[in-house]
This record gives C-alpha cells, sequence and structure tokens, in this order.
C-alpha cells in the first residue's frame, strides 16, 4: 500500500509543536497554541505514569487515560466554576462527615487528597458547594466531577443537591448504579491505585432560584444507603472537583478563585508534498468527547481554500461536511459514535466519486455536488469547536478500493 503525505502519531512535542512523522522533514508538523490565565497553566492531562500532571500553557497535552498509547488531546475552552478544587475549606455545606485535608496520596502522586468521612450520628452524609451568584441559569447543561477513592465505603452519589441532578456510583468496581431522571451523562475514568474520575451531567434546574449551583458528594453505604450510622473512621477519599457549563473535559485546577483553560488549537501544512487533483483518502484513528453544540468541527481538512469538516450534532452522531458535498453530509444517514468509544474512519475519494469505512465496515455514502478539495492542510483553530483524542492521522494522495479502507480502518 502507498506511503502517506502525511502522518501523525502523537509522540514528539515541544512548545507550540507537535511532531508529524511524516513528512519527515517537518512540513506536516502542527503548530499548537493554548494560553492559561495570567499565564498560569490551568490544564492537565494523564501521563504515562496514569497521574494527573498539570501542563504549562502552549504546550500540547499528550494524554495517556484511555491507555497505553497517548492522544492527542484537543478541548474547548471551559471554567471550572469551584473556587479551592483540593480543599475542604472550600467545601461549604456539610451534612455529618468529617473533611480533613492531606490525608492520602491523590492521582497526582503527592500527598494532597482529602478526607470524607461520615459521623456516627445517624443520617445523610454529605460534603458539597455552592458557586457564585449567577454563574448558572436554569436548564444550563452542567458537569459536576470529582476524583475518588473508597476508604472504606464502596458506594458514592455525584452530582447536584436538587431536582433530579445525581447519579449513584461503585467506585469498587467502577460501574454506574442508577441517575436520576435529569442526568444525561456519566463517566467514569479508572486511574492508578484505585482511583476513579467521576462526572454527572445534568440539566441544571436552578431549584432554590438564586442562579447558584449547588453540587456534592454524598458518602453511601450500599448502592440505596443514603442514611446510615457512619464509624467516625470509615469514607472515602477525595481530589480535584470541578464544576463546569457544557460536557465534562479535563481537570482545571483552582486555587482561590475559578479558572479558564482556554482552547487547544492546532493546524498545519503539508501543501509541499506531492498531490493529485481533487483526490485524497484520510485515516484518523480517534474518540469522539461529547459536544455541547451542533456541527461544532472536532477536525477540518482544507486545500487552503475550501474544505471539509467533521463534525457532531444532535446525539453522538457523526458526519463530514464541506466543500463539493451536499447538505446532508458525506454519510447516507450519520455515524453514531458513543463519547469516549476508539474509533477508526477513513473516506477516499476522486473526483466526485466517494468511498467510506468505519472500524473495518463499508458506509454508504451521499453523491457529492462537485469535486471535493484536495487536502493539504489539517485545523483544529478558529470558530466553533467540539472536542477530540487523537489517536492517528493520515492523508493519501491517491483513490483507494473499499477493501483497502476496511482494512485500514479494521487494522488501526
Amino acid at each position: 500500500m502507498a506511503t502517506p503525505i502525511l502522518a501523525l502519531i502523537p509522540s514528539g512535542y515541544k512548545s507550540e509543536k507537535v511532531y508529524s512523522v511524516l513528512p519527515s522533514n517537518g512540513d506536516g508538523d502542527f503548530t499548537f497554541t493554548r494560553e492559561g490565565a495570567s499565564g498560569q497553566p490551568n490544564s492537565t492531562r494523564v501521563n504515562k505514569d496514569g497521574l494527573i500532571e498539570e501542563v504549562n500553557s502552549n504546550v500540547p497535552r499528550l494524554d495517556y487515560s484511555d491507555g497505553s498509547c497517548p492522544s492527542l488531546l484537543l478541548e474547548s475552552q471551559s471554567t471550572n466554576t469551584i473556587n479551592n478544587s483540593n480543599t475542604v475549606a472550600s467545601l461549604q455545606y456539610n451534612s455529618q462527615t468529617t473533611r480533613t485535608d492531606n490525608v492520602a496520596i491523590s492521582p497526582d502522586g503527592t500527598f494532597n487528597a482529602m478526607g470524607i468521612v461520615p459521623t456516627i450520628t445517624q443520617g445523610i452524609h454529605r460534603s458539597g458547594y455552592h458557586t457564585n451568584a449567577s454563574s448558572y441559569s436554569q436548564n444550563d447543561i452542567v458537569t459536576f466531577s470529582g476524583f475518588v477513592k473508597a476508604n472504606g465505603y464502596d458506594f458514592v452519589t455525584m452530582g447536584g443537591f436538587f431536582g433530579g441532578e445525581k447519579a449513584v456510583f461503585n467506585i469498587s468496581n467502577g460501574t454506574l448504579v442508577s441517575q436520576e431522571s435529569n442526568v444525561i451523562n456519566t463517566e467514569i475514568v479508572k486511574l492508578t491505585n484505585d482511583w476513579y474520575r467521576l462526572s454527572t451531567t445534568y440539566t441544571f434546574q436552578n431549584h432554590i432560584g438564586n442562579n447558584y449551583l449547588y453540587a456534592g458528594v454524598w458518602v453511601m453505604d450500599s448502592e440505596t444507603g443514603y442514611a446510615f450510622t457512619g464509624d467516625g473512621v470509615s469514607g472515602v477519599y477525595a481530589y480535584g472537583f470541578q464544576a463546569e457549563i457544557g460536557t465534562g473535559t479535563s481537570y482545571i485546577p483552582t486555587d482561590g478563585a475559578i479558572a479558564t483553560r482556554l482552547a487547544d488549537q492546532a493546524s498545519n501544512d503539508f501543501s509541499s508534498q506531492p498531490t493529485v487533483a481533487n483526490t485524497s483518502t484520510v485515516v484518523l484513528k480517534f474518540i469522539p468527547m461529547g459536544f455541547d453544540t451542533d456541527f461544532y468541527d472536532l477536525l477540518k481538512f482544507s486545500d487552503g481554500t475550501n474544505d471539509l469538516r467533521l463534525e457532531g450534532f444532535q446525539t453522538n452522531n457523526y458526519d463530514v461536511y464541506g466543500s463539493g458535498l451536499s447538505t446532508s453530509g458525506m454519510i447516507d444517514g450519520a455515524l453514531q459514535l458513543d463519547a469516549g468509544s476508539i474509533n477508526t474512519i477513513s473516506f477516499s475519494y476522486s473526483g466526485t466519486n466517494i468511498r467510506f469505512s468505519h472500524n473495518g465496515s463499508t458506509i454508504a455514502t451521499t453523491t457529492p455536488t462537485g469535486n471535493l478539495p484536495t487536502i493539504t492542510e489539517i485545523l483544529h483553530t478558529t470558530g466553533g469547536l467540539s472536542p477530540i483524542k487523537i489517536l492517528k492521522l493520515e492523508v493519501y494522495n491517491d483513490f483507494k478500493t473499499q477493501e483497502e479502507l476496511n482494512s485500514l480502518t479494521n487494522s488501526n
């Protein structure tokens, strides 16, 4: 099979740069930016040791949270609206728990985890936050998340205090037990040393009516055991709480004030490489991460003027739109891809002839309305952006058979 004119397998990087494997002369390397507020990092990744690691501004994040191979993590802007994300002093609400700082090794590998221990009083054992006034509005999509580890109790609830906004998790085996009516999505990510990051995304009900977000964690003695008598010793460890508008993102540390991580932006130009007019093949192994707005770009494939755009819409639907394609997109229907799932797609075209493959299977396409652009640039930059993790990206200057595409997406 032919050699790609562009190949990105995330591995090498430095500030403002992600290195492509091909072309070897650097013409296909990606320029990268991500500013932090006032020069602060405000960004994290999971490193190769499975630990949370802060990353400086404009340094690409190669993230290992999905396995032993890193992905290039590209996220939209987001704000952690909790003023102090990792200290018990900021847990304004407490119902029959004892909270203590610096009691265990946290997911960042240091001795800075919080302890939350139910008291020996019968009742509900809960601890949590409220955000500043007017931070949120009714019907906002909100994600509350935090890292939790069992210390005698295996069940916790995470989410909003009121209005059907929370979910129950088993933190001994990393499973979802149940969720309430206004919960849209939950996520469980296992880290090292039996830590889990739990996320609950829900429709904010503004139950109190003051536009404060009230959210936190409940310690439970069973799947349904909210009210019980603790022993004053057992509990859970906690680290790194986050409350944000929209779909959940990577951890944004805060220390005394809310913090914003700006969007990751990456682009390249490999127009110096040989091309065939209106002919390209793209192979992309990636992880979709959900999206807050329909038809925002995960990636853009361009000839410098015209472009094709991988976009998401409605719930878990994805398609390619752009120059030379009908308004309904490249695919006849759409791909349904779960957030957090690993997928390999490939599309290949010459003029108005087009083929598509997903995970080794042929996908029906719609007839283009004109010639498609010859791809010489890949972009995740300005405009509306949806998050993506890139595991592998290749561009060829040929038109491949359906069998070749299926082989590429089955073996990647």
